[in-house]
């Protein structure tokens, strides 16, 4: 019995000390991101690139800077912003400071809005 009483804490210390957030939403968010027309470069905050339709996968604890390119149209600048997101209120009744210590340190507290990046390209004659 007393293995039993042990066990029982052990899972829900480690249950408790797991933020409500981090256990729903996770570290990360997919973003997904199309222009109009298809086929253009995305470059993340200056680093990798991607083509348009895709989705990226980003860590939810800060902002980003999408630069959208392609050849016979005008650069276009989308900025993602992480905002806190309504799970942290469900966080604080059920898991306390404990959960809202975990999800800071994750920062799965956040989303990434717009939660959908849809971008239509000029062209460079216009």
């Amino acid at each position: 019995m007393r293995k039993v009483i042990v066990v029982l804490s052990i899972v829900f210390l480690g249950v408790s000390a797991s933020g409500c957030a981090t256990l729903i939403t996770g570290w990360y968010q997919k973003v997904p991101v199309s222009s109009d027309p298809q086929g253009a470069a995305v470059q993340v905050d200056g680093g990798e690139k991607y083509t348009t339709p895709t989705k990226l996968h980003l860590k939810r604890n800060r902002d980003y800077t999408l630069l959208f390119t392609k050849e016979g149209y005008r650069d276009e600048t989308v900025k993602l912003m992480h905002v806190v997101s309504g799970a942290i209120a469900g966080n604080a009744v059920l898991f306390g400071l404990a959960g809202l210590a975990v999800d800071n340190l994750t920062g799965s507290q956040f989303k990434l809005i717009p939660v959908k990046v849809e971008v239509r390209m000029k062209k460079a004659s216009e």
